[in-house]
């Protein structure tokens, strides 16, 4: 029992730990604001990945391979990786100052609010999010289903889950403390390569969706 539980926990970890849109924002956004903002945006892509999970236990994997919905998906990640990245490489150039106090400006609850919902975002319209549930999670799911055991399935699930908040709060935890080791100047480079690496998967993401568009419709 104890190692079904940490494999399916470590499980969630191999999920949420390879570089990709929804951990370089928790990075940007630990290294700009710290450790709260930075949770939230793991918490908003959880969130997706939550109303994900359950849409699965609803059968909607099978729709979500048709053709229309993953180039609609892909051009959908496309513009909001697109627009995080670009707007976040303005900021990144700007004043220092300024964003050492948007925090304040803001206030905690708007900025907070604003962390979660980009998380939700990225993580809800990344195909790359999608593919990993519906390969990984759903080959797992599936084998639950087979056996009739709904207790086991959602115990699969939890645990999963779990694996994937602790990744989040370790990432959001390494950015907060490494933003008070590095000098600024580091902070606007690591920040304007951060904005550059979700301009680049934005890019990829389009150039997906639209060959893939040529191919149904080509």
């Amino acid at each position: 029992m104890i190692t079904t539980t940490v494999g399916y926990i470590i499980l969630g970890l191999s999920i949420a730990a390879p570089v990709g849109p929804i951990n370089i924002e928790i990075i940007k956004r630990g290294l700009a604001f710290g450790f709260w903002p930075a949770l939230f945006v793991g918490l908003g892509g959880m969130s997706s990945d939550l109303l994900l999970m359950g849409s699965m236990f609803l059968g909607i994997a099978s729709v979500l391979a048709w053709s229309w919905v993953k180039m609609t998906l892909m051009l959908v990640g496309c513009i909001v990786l697109l627009h995080t990245g670009w707007t976040s490489l303005f900021a990144s150039q700007s004043n220092q100052t300024r964003d050492n106090h948007l925090e304040d400006n803001l206030g905690v609850v708007k900025l907070r609010r604003s962390s979660f919902i980009k998380g939700f975002l990225i993580a809800g319209t990344n195909p790359m999010n999608l593919i990993f549930w519906i390969g990984i999670y759903g080959s797992v799911l599936s084998g639950a289903f087979q056996e009739e055991n709904l207790f086991h399935s959602f115990l699969i699930s939890s645990l999963v889950f779990i694996g994937i908040g602790l990744w989040n709060v370790n990432l959001a935890f390494t950015t907060h403390f490494g933003r008070l080791l590095a000098n600024q100047a580091i902070l606007r480079g690591i920040h304007g390569v951060a904005s550059l690496v979700l301009i680049g998967f934005g890019i990829r993401f389009g150039y997906k969706g639209v060959e893939l568009a040529l191919m149904m419709w080509g």
